[in-house]
């Protein structure tokens, strides 16, 4: 239909909004939050002091380059939502990692980081 009624009956148009953003663009913006929730991560584990929660750190560090690596040059429709599944799974993977790492305070590790970060990694 078009904007104009000019056939003479009482049904208005209906004309559809502008797409405002696309599958990348989303996609981005949820990679940057994402990415934002991981930096405050990767600090958390650092001040623990422990060496295998440093390599865990050091792991999660070049997962964040890369995924920085991929935005800058350019999202996909194909590759940006990929990036958010594996990012989301990382942290929703978290607190069994923390548990395999240190069996005895991974649980309550993990639960502490959820408060400090403000999120629920069962969430993602």
């Amino acid at each position: 239909m078009s904007a104009k009624n000019t056939e003479g009956n009482n049904v208005l148009p209906f004309i559809r909004p502008a797409k405002h953003g696309s599958a990348t663009s989303a996609a981005t913006a949820e990679l940057r939050e994402l990415l934002r929730v991981y930096d405050h991560l990767i600090a958390l584990l650092r001040e623990t002091y422990d060496e295998g929660l440093d390599r865990l750190a050091d792991n999660i560090v070049a997962s964040v380059v890369a995924c920085r690596e991929a935005m800058a040059s350019g999202l996909d429709d194909k590759t940006g939502p990929e990036l958010v599944k594996k990012m989301r799974q990382g942290l929703h993977e978290m607190p069994q990692t923390l548990r395999s790492l240190l069996p005895g305070i991974g649980p309550r590790l993990g639960e502490s980081m959820e408060r400090k970060l403000g999120i629920q990694f069962s969430r993602y």
